[in-house]
C-alpha cells in the first residue's frame, strides 16, 4: 500500500516530484522556452538483499500560448521502471503530463502552476522464482509441488491519476522561492495478484526551496521534501551549492533522510547538460544488517533552447 518508488535526488525527477513541474526549470522567464530531457537510475539494497533497481525517464516542453499573455503551457511524458526482489517484482508506468503557468504581476514574478498527469500502472511478478509454505517437505523445498496459492494474475494494468501545483515567487535579483504541492494515485489503482480488492494508498507530497544566486557566481538551492502514503512518512532536507567557472557549473551538495540516510551528492553543469551522482548511506537501525550501504543514483539532465544565465537581471514590479 505503500511501495512508490523515490529517488534520494528528488529535484532531478520531476514529473514524478510534481506534474505542475512539467516543462518549468529555475528559471521565471515565462517566455522562455525550452525542451528538457531526463534519465534516472537509482540501486539499493546490495548488501542485504536482491538489488532494488529503479530507472525512470522523461521529456518535456514549455510553449507560450499567442495571444495568451504572461501564460506558459508544458507538456511531456514520463516512464519508469521499477524492479524489486527475488521474484522480479515489476512496477512500471508511463505518463502523461501537462502544466499550467499563469504570471500575476507585470513581469511575472509571481506564478501559480496548476499541473496533473495521466497515465497507466502494470504490476508483474515472475511466480515461478517464489517459494510458498506449502512447497516445504519437511526437508527442503520443492519448487515442483503445488503452492496452492490462487493467483487471478501475474500481470496488472490499471489507470492512474496525479495533480499538483506550484508556487513561484521571484523576490528580487537574487532569491527565487518554490513551494508545491502534489497528490498521486488520486483514484487509488488497483494492484492485486488475487481477487482482492488491494489499492495503491494516495500519496501526499510538499516540497519547497529556493534559487540563490550570490554576487561571487555562487548557486545555493536548498530545499525540503516530506511525503506521506498509507501511514509511511519520507522527509529529506538539504542543500546543493554551485560554482561556477566561465561555462560549466560543480555541484556539492549535502541531504538528510530524515532517521534514515545522510545523502552527499556532487555533479557537474556544462552546456546545458547536468550530471549527478549521489549515495545513500544508511543510518538508520537497518544499519546492522546493511552496514551503512544504502544505494548510488545517477541522474543526467540536457536542456535545449533555455538562454544561459549566471544571475537574473530583471526589472521588477
Amino acid at each position: 500500500m505503500a511501495q512508490d518508488i523515490h529517488f534520494s535526488q528528488f529535484y532531478n525527477s520531476p514529473g514524478i516530484l510534481n506534474p505542475a513541474l512539467t516543462g518549468k526549470t529555475t528559471s521565471q522567464d515565462i517566455d522562455e522556452k525550452l525542451i528538457r530531457a531526463g534519465l534516472n537510475f537509482k540501486n539499493q539494497g546490495v548488501s542485504i538483499s536482491t538489488p532494488y533497481k529503479t530507472y525512470s525517464a522523461f521529456i518535456d516542453a514549455s510553449i507560450s500560448p499567442s495571444g495568451m499573455r504572461r501564460s506558459q503551457m508544458g507538456f511531456g511524458l514520463l516512464v519508469y521502471n521499477d524492479n524489486a526482489g527475488d521474484g522480479s517484482l515489476q512496477n512500471s508506468s508511463a505518463m502523461f503530463n501537462a502544466s499550467f503557468t499563469r504570471g500575476f504581476n507585470r513581469y511575472s514574478t509571481f506564478q501559480v502552476t496548476l499541473g496533473f498527469s495521466i497515465g497507466f500502472i502494470n504490476r508483474s511478478v515472475d511466480i515461478t522464482k517464489l517459494v510458498f509454505d506449502n512447497q516445504w517437505n519437511g526437508v527442503v523445498f520443492d519448487p515442483d509441488a503445488s503452492s496452492n496459492e490462487n493467483f487471478s494474475s501475474n500481470s496488472i494494468f490499471a489507470v492512474n491519476f496525479n495533480f499538483g501545483g506550484l508556487l513561484s515567487y521571484e523576490l528580487n535579483n537574487s532569491l527565487i522561492l518554490q513551494l508545491g504541492s502534489s497528490l498521486n494515485h488520486i483514484n487509488k489503482p488497483r494492484t492485486s495478484f488475487y481477487d482482492s480488492d488491494n489499492r495503491i494508498n494516495q500519496k501526499l507530497i510538499v516540497h519547497a526551496n529556493a534559487i540563490i544566486y550570490t554576487e561571487y557566481n555562487i548557486l545555493i538551492e536548498p530545499a525540503i521534501f516530506y511525503s506521506i502514503q498509507a501511514m509511511t512518512y519520507e522527509a529529506v532536507v538539504g542543500s546543493n551549492i554551485s560554482l561556477t567557472n566561465k561555462e560549466a557549473q560543480l555541484i556539492i551538495g549535502l541531504w538528510y533522510r530524515i532517521n534514515r540516510d545522510i545523502i552527499p551528492i556532487v555533479g557537474i553543469k556544462y552546456h546545458g547538460y547536468k550530471f549527478a551522482l549521489s549515495y545513500d548511506i544508511n543510518i538508520s537501525p537497518l544499519r546492522l544488517a546493511s552496514n551503512y550501504q544504502g544505494g548510488v543514483e545517477i541522474s543526467l539532465i540536457k536542456v535545449f533552447g533555455i538562454k544561459n544565465k549566471s544571475l537574473p537581471c530583471n526589472n521588477f514590479q
